[in-house]
């Protein structure tokens, strides 16, 4: 898979003999605070690659599945396990190593660690698995039952996407993601396997703006008192079936943190339930792209 890049806020370089030092010191003190901002501008390139999972990616990845359903009884490492063994679908998104001699630990750690994942496990074709029937039991209570129909008819094979990632990763890179997994689902289902399906279930995460003054309704009839974390999710709801939004503000503990002045907007995390149709899979990159463009 091609390579992705991100860029990130470098800091200043402190190396300096002492002489320069004085004269920087003097210089800051007559530089104004907008200047003095200035030094977070600097970036570096860091590139990611999609990588097929393996057994060492398995904390990293469950560390993502937590983050999308927190406190959920849902037992992850054994879904963490169904995506590494299915290790011929999907992608983890790793940072690529530094063509640079470098032996630090930390540089190491930086190139194993799991910054996304992006798969899609069959919950029909596993529906005998502990871990599965938890996962179907969690969307039919946050669906209210609109999936029971879906899942009680034998001939539907339905799967739950997983495009997690950290958040400061932008969502251009999702793009290659998604196409390749695509390519890989077409792949297996060529070769029998049991990737043939008719429906896909996306649990979205999202932020909803909670001021009840006419500004924030006014926002809310054009749909922009809401902040994705996924960006390109946002399309996806639209072409979608939109089955169930809940609010995991109990669950969570790193939603949209700070410190709040009375007069600031504050959102509440929440999470949406997609259903689309395995038709409706190109038409969604397809809208996935132009919304990124």
């Amino acid at each position: 898979m091609a390579n992705l890049n991100q860029k990130r806020p470098m800091e200043e370089d402190s190396s300096s003999d002492s002489s320069d030092e004085e004269e920087d010191d003097s210089q800051d003190e007559e530089m104004g605070e907008e200047e003095q901002l200035g030094e977070n501008d600097r970036e570096i390139q860091v590139e990611f690659a999609g990588q097929s999972p393996i057994a060492e990616d398995f904390h990293g990845i469950k560390s993502l599945l937590h983050q999308l359903f927190l406190k959920a009884h849902i037992n992850l490492s054994g879904l963490t396990e169904l995506i590494i063994q299915q290790n011929y679908i999907g992608s983890i998104l790793q940072q690529c190593a530094d063509n640079d001699d470098s032996d630090s630990e930390e540089d190491a750690n930086s190139e194993d660690e799991v910054f996304g994942v992006t798969s899609v496990i069959n919950l029909s074709h596993h529906k005998d698995v502990e871990c599965v029937k938890e996962v179907k039991q969690y969307l039919l209570e946050k669906t209210q039952k609109k999936l029971a129909a879906l899942f009680n008819n034998s001939s539907n094979q339905i799967g739950l996407l997983f495009n997690e990632r950290f958040i400061n990763i932008p969502s251009q890179v999702s793009v290659p993601l998604l196409e390749n997994l695509c390519k890989e689902i077409g792949e297996a289902k060529e070769a029998g396997k049991p990737f043939a399906f008719t429906h896909f279930i996306l649990i979205s995460k999202l932020h909803e703006s909670t001021r009840k003054d006419s500004e924030s309704k006014k926002k809310k009839a054009k749909g922009s008192d809401i902040l994705w974390v996924n960006a390109e999710e946002e399309p996806i709801s639209e072409i979608g079936e939109v089955l169930g939004e809940y609010s995991v503000r109990s669950e969570s503990d790193a939603a949209v943190s700070g410190t709040w002045d009375e007069d600031d907007e504050q959102f509440d995390p929440k999470r949406r339930i997609i259903l689309i149709t395995a038709a409706q899979l190109p038409d969604m990159l397809t809208k996935i792209k132009e919304f990124l463009q």
